[in-house]
């Protein structure tokens, strides 16, 4: 029988024969984007759990076309070998990496709106709940709270864990229904007990602070998401504190909205929407 080790080896070498690194120790493609425009008007992006700054990229081109500077980091744990998400795939450290690039970007412009994919998305729930003045929020397919059954899912990947310190997941090919943007995803669609825990304790305090957000805030939702239920989605939506809120479902894609077929879709919506309540990017002078 194989030792816990073989069975953690087995799993690294198919990571990196699937997605090599690159010089600087990141996945190629993987890297953070930073995408200057406007002096003033500045977009946060986050990326989702076990994803890189690549399923956002279209949803940061379509900002930054219009005058937006864009940043959208790369979270802690993410986008590199699997010992590295192993050990520094927490929580608290990408809450702290969006705190601090949310700051660094208050530092340098008079106006940052948030948008985030799935946890990217609670994230920014969670900083939109701690700065009151935020001018704009929109939360794509945002990963709220954890039902039940993969709350269950987390207590089982303890008890693997000591068999196998990595649990493959599942379900990840219903997240992007177009089969190009598919093979061009960079997840490596491995967890582990320590990155699941961290899921589960953001999701859950970014539920718990919803009626804090008073940011006007545009929640975006695909009808065919395979992460969060719509049941789910509307509670959280009537949640928000927020007095100026919509939500609007998408067809047609799966939970990656920003890389799916509705992705133009979600960057025309969510770029009127920080129009209209952040107001339009000076130009760089």
């Amino acid at each position: 029988m194989a030792s816990r080790a073989d069975r953690a080896a087995r799993f690294e070498r198919a990571h990196s024969a699937r997605l090599p690194l690159g010089a600087n120790g990141v996945i190629p493609g993987a890297e953070p984007l930073r995408l200057s425009a406007s002096p003033t008007h500045a977009v946060l992006l986050l990326h989702g759990y076990n994803d890189t700054p690549q399923s956002v990229a279209p949803i940061a081109s379509m900002l930054h076309a219009a005058g937006w500077t864009v940043v959208a980091p790369l979270l802690p744990g993410h986008g590199r070998d699997l010992q590295y998400m192993a050990s520094a795939s927490r929580g608290s450290a990408w809450l702290s990496c969006a705190r601090t690039e949310y700051q660094t970007l208050r530092a340098s412009h008079t106006t940052v709106a948030l948008c985030g994919l799935s946890m990217g998305g609670a994230l920014c729930a969670l900083l939109a709940a701690e700065h009151q003045d935020v001018p704009a929020l929109v939360l794509l397919a945002p990963y709220l709270g954890m039902p039940w059954r993969w709350q269950a899912g987390v207590a089982l990947a303890w008890v693997r864990w000591l068999f196998n310190p990595y649990v493959q997941g599942s379900g990840g090919e219903r997240s992007i229904h177009d089969p190009v943007a598919r093979a061009r995803a960079l997840g490596p669609g491995v967890h582990t007990a320590h990155t699941l825990t961290g899921l589960r304790a953001i999701a859950r305090a970014a539920e718990q602070r919803l009626s804090d957000i008073r940011s006007p805030t545009l929640y975006l939702q695909s009808k065919e998401d395979n992460r969060v239920r719509a049941t789910d989605a509307i509670r959280h939506f009537r949640m928000i504190g927020s007095t100026v809120r919509e939500q609007h479902w998408l067809s047609g894609c799966g939970h990656i909205i920003t890389a799916d077929y509705c992705k133009d879709d979600v960057g025309r919506r969510l770029l009127a929407w920080i129009d209209a309540h952040a107001g339009l990017p000076s130009k760089e002078t």
